[in-house]
């Protein structure tokens, strides 16, 4: 253990801690300790294993809380750094909530706490608990890789003066994934919690109530539920069907039961919709590459979306028929737990996969407490919970606010129509509108928070006239450069082997611009929810918020109970709520910690020259063409002032005759003449094939795009096998999941260490022909084995000659 310093003590003889860990201890006691068998050391090495429950490891993180708000934690000073330690200790909480670190490495701290004594002079028990936390930090300091020195340049750089946009990835970052579940679940996790709200006050009016007469039929049908004939609610009692076990399997039958008639008794005044409640806890769902199984939802018709559902396929089993997503939990306590949220927003991500979405809906019941969710492309936001046998009329106003939704309230996008067969969307062209035909989807990303990228082959409705063109439909930073306007620069600068611009606009709904926070949801977030991040106290009540959940007059003025808190233990009983107010959030950014919620705007781009992905050249020989031809293309960007920044294998485009290749996706693009950050909180790119310097956060230059042409190659090389084979899976697919640091890590060593001495087990034999290609643009990138340290333009004529010879010298093989 670190010793401690004369003036450490003496900060912690001015501030013992005292009442700020007893209530901690006593809690503890009562939930872990309540027989004297009870062995300490076993309860604390099963609490911060990885087998743990992630309810029971909240103990953890309010052990984590109690230190940090200890005063002598902002007294005492850093020793890995700048600050107080209170700042070490926060850095730890939230690498430990991120999952970035095990819970194992509390053990220690947490057995000294609960064996240690505090009587009338603390002091020594209390130097040696700081000790112990002292400890904790300096064994847990995340490790910093070291930033190389770049030497002075012979010339300016284009790029030395840009401020930097923090990298973030997400779901839809993934290179050739085979899309593990637990993989992507994690990274799921990551690309949720910063911007995740729950206890959104007015959840409920802001989602339902532009519903036309839904607080009457609501009225009607709870009427119906307590006549004497049905008898289905009595008050102060609840649900008389109710399945007090909440089992997976009743509740699922209860509910089917339950909305059928609610169903039946509103079709005489309200138009019948077809939808009906979803059970498939034990059925997979067809649509997605992971097999995963919904416990319960709201499914529709099939969509006109999904043309891969065929008439074989069972007609209740596919992604692309999921209206409203929902996930059981038998124990309340789950209730705004992460593995109800996070298992309720894969499903969510599975519905963004396979319709044409601009927000999901869900809900989750664990016991009798229901939460509400809304995911978007900025984030994800629960309403409070509520018993629904407490709130009877709430949970019909509820669920028959689904069933009666349009398909605009339940997050479908109007503006993508159907007519005669064909899906088209308009757009307004030189005062005109232009009907464009949906040919094929082309790619979409499979992601939540994000750019959500959807490409179609399209083509320009008007007589014979039918030239093919490309559409991108994605939410963008409103912060961000309009990529529209980059590509249109571009093109009418003249820069080559580029996808050629026709087209950009807003997408318009209802009138307006569409966007996440005022457009889609409509006044969600304009009061502060709480985050994830803020785990309640041991000693804090829960308190409900269901008075400013009320879904309407009706609703509100029958609330079936006056005490519609959960209960509390009686150590926790006699503790004073604190006072919640409704506050504006400043940015949209709550209060209590966590990421502000950014604004995405919904946008369109349409260029001409369709090409095909380079990962369906026929032959190695395309493959470079194509490379060349992207290569070309980035430099004559350059020259027209625009830096792409996001190579990669999606972004590389083959003409129709693979005789050339040219560059898609400006998304990410900037002026090289622009010396300010675009205030985008991130930018979410392909992390596998960001140069190492990208990857360790220095200022994005032309060189780090021409570095990824060299991953780009190499990952093709390793999972490529020709033309309509199936992508073959490769232990390089863990670089998807690694961090920026490990990665950056990783493939220092892999262009140190000699990346080619086992090529021959990597590489596919469809590619071994590039071997000495690739060997010879690592000289020229990675000169001496080692990433480079300045800036040289001549770097694309080298690339380029070296693809030539080796197309050359693959032509000639192939002739002789």
């Amino acid at each position: 253990m670190a010793g401690l310093s004369q003036n450490e003590l003496k900060v912690i003889r001015t501030h013992p801690l005292r009442k700020g860990l007893e209530t901690f201890r006593t809690t503890f006691n009562s939930k872990y300790l309540k027989s004297e068998d009870v062995n300490l050391t076993e309860i604390v090495d099963q609490l911060t294993s990885e087998a743990s429950d992630t309810g029971e490891k909240d103990v953890i993180f309010d052990l984590i809380l109690a230190f940090l708000s200890q005063p002598a934690a902002r007294t005492i000073r850093s020793r890995i750094g700048n600050g107080p330690l209170s700042g070490d200790i926060a850095s730890f909480y939230a690498r430990l909530s991120a999952g970035q670190e095990e819970a194992k490495h509390v053990a220690p701290l947490l057995k000294f706490v609960l064996t240690s004594k505090s009587g009338n002079a603390p002091q020594d028990s209390d130097a040696d608990i700081w000790t112990a936390v002292l400890d904790l930090i300096a064994r847990t300091r995340p490790l910093q890789l070291p930033q190389p020195i770049t030497p002075p340049q012979s010339y300016p750089s284009f790029t030395s003066s840009f401020h930097q946009t923090p990298w973030s990835f997400n779901t839809g970052s993934f290179a050739d994934a085979s899309e593990h579940r637990r993989q992507v679940d994690d990274v799921l996790r990551e690309e949720l919690l910063p911007t995740l709200r729950i206890d959104v006050p007015d959840f409920i009016p802001a989602v339902f109530g532009h519903i036309p007469r839904l607080d009457e039929l609501a009225e009607m049908v709870f009427d119906r539920c307590q006549e004497e004939d049905t008898r289905l609610y009595t008050q102060g009692s609840g649900w008389t069907e109710w399945p007090p076990s909440a089992k997976e399997d009743l509740v699922l039958e209860w509910l089917q039961d339950l909305m059928k008639r609610f169903v039946v008794w509103t079709n005489g005044v309200h138009p019948a919709i077809f939808r009906q409640i979803y059970k498939g806890p034990s059925t997979y769902l067809d649509g997605s590459p992971i097999k995963r199984k919904m416990d319960v939802g709201i499914m529709g018709r099939h969509t006109h979306k999904d043309d891969r559902v065929g008439e074989k396929t069972r007609p209740n089993s596919n992604w692309a028929q999921i209206l409203v997503a929902g996930e059981l939990k038998s124990n309340p306590i789950e209730d705004g737990q992460e593995p109800a949220w996070l298992d309720l927003a894969t499903y969510a991500r599975e519905v963004f996969r396979t319709q044409d979405r601009r927000f999901v809906l869900g809900f989750t019941l664990c016991g009798s407490r229901m939460r509400l969710w809304h995911f978007d492309r900025s984030g994800s936001s629960g309403s409070s919970s509520f018993d629904i046998n407490q709130e009877g009329l709430k949970l019909v106003h509820v669920m028959l606010g689904y069933h009666l939704m349009n398909n605009k309230q339940l997050g479908l996008d109007p503006t993508i129509q159907q007519s005669d067969g064909q899906r088209y969307v308009e757009i307004t062209r030189d005062d005109q509108v232009e009907r464009l035909i949906l040919t094929k989807e082309i790619r979409k990303q499979a992601v939540v928070v994000g750019r959500a990228t959807t490409c179609w082959r399209a083509y320009f409705d008007k007589g014979q006239s039918k030239e093919p063109l490309v559409i991108k439909d994605s939410w963008q930073y409103e912060e961000r450069p309009e990529e529209g306007e980059l590509i249109k620069e571009a093109t009418d600068k003249g820069a080559r082997n580029i996808a050629r611009y026709y087209h950009h606009e807003t997408v318009q709904v209802d009138g307006k611009n569409d966007d996440t926070i005022e457009n889609v949801r409509r006044g969600l977030m304009k009061t502060c929810g709480r985050t994830r991040f803020k785990q309640r106290l041991l000693y804090e009540p829960e308190v409900s918020a269901s008075a400013s959940e009320s879904p309407g007059k009706a609703v509100a003025g029958r609330t079936q109970s006056p005490n519609l808190s959960r209960k509390r233990s009686s150590s926790t009983a006699q503790m004073t709520p604190p006072a919640r107010n409704k506050r504006s959030c400043s940015s949209f950014e709550s209060r209590n910690s966590g990421s502000p919620i950014h604004n995405r705007v919904h946008r369109l781009i349409i260029t001409r020259d369709p090409g095909k992905p380079i990962y369906n050249a026929s032959s190695p020989v395309a493959l470079i063409n194509g490379l060349i031809g992207a290569i070309k293309g980035h430099e004559s960007s350059l020259n027209a002032g625009i830096l792409h920044r996001d190579i990669s294998i999606g972004n590389i485009m083959l003409t129709e005759d693979e005789d050339d290749g040219f560059l898609i996706d400006y998304d990410l693009a900037i002026k090289t003449n622009n010396d300010r950050a675009s205030g985008a909180p991130s930018k979410t790119g392909t992390k596998v094939f960001m140069a190492i310097g990208a990857l360790l956060g220095e200022p994005h230059s032309f060189m780090h795009d021409l570095e990824s042409f060299f991953w780009v190659l190499f990952w093709i090389c390793i999972h490529w096998d020709g033309r309509d084979k199936k992508r073959r899976e490769s232990d390089f697919e863990d670089w998807n999941y690694l961090s920026i640091t490990k990665l950056a890590r990783e493939k220092t060593g892999q262009i140190s260490k000699g990346i080619f001495n086992t090529v021959d087990d990597y590489f596919t034999d469809h590619c071994k022909p590039l071997i000495p290609c690739l060997k010879e643009l690592h000289k020229v990138v990675f000169v001496g084995g080692s990433r480079w340290f300045s800036e040289h333009r001549e770097l694309y004529s080298e690339m380029t000659r070296i693809l030539e010879k080796a197309r050359d010298s693959i032509k000639a093989k192939t002739v002789g």
